[in-house]
C-alpha cells in the first residue's frame, strides 16, 4: 500500500488532503471493533469535491485512513484543540467518544505508525512544497477537511 497519491500541477497551490483515506491493512483492520469497521470519520469525497475547482493544482492526498493514524496530528501526539472534543494521533475513539478498537494499539505500535504512514505523507507534502516553491518562489498549501459533526 502506498500511503499518498500526488498530482503534479503547475500553480503556486498544493492541496492537502489528509483524512480521504480508507485504507485500512489487514493487521489494524483486525484490531478495529464493530464500530470502527464503519470508519465514520472519514472526509468522504472531499478530493472529489475539490477536483477541477482550481486548474492545474498539486494535490497529496493520504490514502490510509486517519484510524491508522491521523496524517493532520502532531507527530508527537500534542492535542491540536486543548480542551475541544479531537482525536489523537492514533483515535482511540471516534468524534462521539465512541471506542474505536478491539485491542489498542501500543506506543510501539503508534511508532510504527508514524513510520509507515505519518512521515511518508508529510515528506511527501514537503517535497511538493519545494517543487512548487522552486517554480513559483513561494507555494499556498490548502488542507482540505470535512466533518460529519
Amino acid at each position: 500500500m502506498t500511503p499518498f497519491e500526488i498530482t503534479r500541477g503547475s500553480s503556486p497551490v498544493i492541496l492537502g488532503f489528509p483524512h480521504t483515506g480508507t485504507d485500512v491493512p489487514p493487521d489494524i483492520w483486525a484490531d478495529l471493533n464493530a464500530e470502527g469497521y464503519k470508519l465514520r470519520d472519514t472526509d468522504w469525497h472531499v478530493h472529489t469535491l475539490y477536483g477541477g475547482v482550481l486548474p492545474e493544482v498539486t494535490t497529496v492526498r493520504a490514502t490510509f485512513h486517519r484510524y491508522c493514524i491521523d496524517a493532520n496530528r502532531d507527530p508527537s501526539g500534542a492535542s491540536l484543540y486543548p480542551g475541544q472534543n479531537t482525536t489523537g494521533l492514533v483515535p482511540r475513539t471516534d468524534f462521539d467518544d465512541q471506542p474505536l478498537w478491539s485491542r489498542k494499539p501500543d506506543g510501539k505500535e503508534i511508532e510504527r505508525r508514524k513510520a509507515l504512514f505519518h512521515a511518508p505523507y508529510h515528506a511527501a507534502l514537503a517535497a511538493e512544497i519545494e517543487r512548487v516553491k522552486e517554480i513559483h518562489g513561494i507555494a499556498v498549501l490548502y488542507d482540505c477537511h470535512s466533518i460529519r459533526s
